[in-house]
C-alpha cells in the first residue's frame, strides 16, 4: 500500500461543491487502499457531483493509496455516450452507466479485492454466513458475459443491468462494482463485501451454517443504520 500526505477531513454526505467531491473521492481511495484493495494503479472511485450531470472520478495513473484531490476529474453524464475523457480510466463506463441506470446511486467503486474477486471466479454466490453478508440481503449481482475489461457503453449497460437494484455486482474473474447512495455507503459495501467473501471462502471446507432468512431483515435493520455510517466515515477519515 502506498501512502501520501494526510487529507483534510470531509463529510460523507452528498457533496455540495466541486472541492468536496474531489476530497471525498480521494479519501475513499485511501480508505480502500488501507483495506487491501489497492492493485497497482487500477481501481477507481466516483461520486455524483452537486451538478445534475456531473460525476467526479479518480483519474488514471495513481495508486489508490496516493490519490489526492488533484487526481480527481470530472466526467459529464450528458455528453456523447462512449466518449472517453482524456486522463480517465478505460473502464469509466462502469460508473457512468451505473449512474444513468440508477438515479439513487450517489457513489460507485470498482476494485479488484482479493476475496470478492476470488468468489467471482467460482460457481458460488454470496451466502449469509455473517452479519457482513446481511448488508447484501437482497443478493449480489453477477456479470458473466465475458471476463475482459469493461470499456464499451454496451458492456457498461450490461453490468448495470446485472447490478440491477443490488448494492454490488461480481464481475466474473475480474473484480467488483459496488454502489451506495453516498460515498460512505459505497465504501462500506466495498469493504464489507470482501470481508463476507473472505469468511465464505475460509468456511468452504466445512458444512455451512447460514443465517436463517427470517432473521436477515432484523439484523440488517439493527446493524446498518444511517447514524452508524457517520461514525464509520469519521473513523475511516481519521485513520
Amino acid at each position: 500500500m502506498t501512502s501520501a500526505a494526510p487529507l483534510a477531513p470531509t463529510s460523507g454526505s452528498p457533496p455540495r461543491s466541486e472541492d468536496e467531491a474531489r476530497q471525498q473521492v480521494a479519501t475513499a481511495c485511501r480508505i480502500l487502499a488501507r483495506y487491501g484493495q489497492e492493485d497497482l494503479t487500477l481501481g477507481h472511485v466516483s461520486v455524483r457531483g452537486p451538478g445534475e450531470h456531473e460525476v467526479w472520478i479518480k483519474a488514471k495513473g495513481k495508486a489508490l493509496g496516493e490519490v489526492t484531490p488533484e487526481d480527481v476529474m470530472a466526467v459529464r453524464l450528458d455528453e456523447d455516450e462512449g466518449h472517453l475523457v482524456p486522463g480517465a480510466h478505460l473502464e469509466t463506463v462502469l460508473h457512468t452507466e451505473a449512474y444513468r441506470a440508477r438515479p439513487d446511486v450517489g457513489a460507485a467503486i470498482h476494485t479488484h479485492p482479493l476475496y470478492a474477486t476470488t468468489l467471482g471466479a467460482t460457481s458460488g454466490r454470496l451466502a449469509f454466513l455473517t452479519h457482513d453478508a446481511v448488508l447484501f440481503r437482497d443478493g449480489v449481482g453477477l456479470f458473466d458475459d465475458h471476463v475482459g475489461m469493461i470499456t464499451t457503453v454496451e458492456d457498461g449497460r450490461k453490468v448495470a443491468s446485472a447490478l440491477a437494484e443490488h448494492r454490488g455486482v461480481l464481475l466474473r474473474n475480474h473484480g467488483v462494482l459496488v454502489v451506495g447512495r453516498d460515498i460512505r455507503w459505497a465504501v462500506l459495501a466495498a469493504v464489507t463485501l470482501d470481508r463476507a467473501a473472505h469468511v465464505q471462502l475460509l468456511a468452504g471446507a466445512a458444512p455451512l451454517a447460514a443465517i436463517p432468512e427470517r432473521q436477515l431483515d432484523d439484523i440488517h435493520r439493527m446493524k446498518y443504520q444511517e447514524p452508524f455510517l457517520e461514525e464509520y466515515w469519521a473513523a475511516w477519515t481519521r485513520q
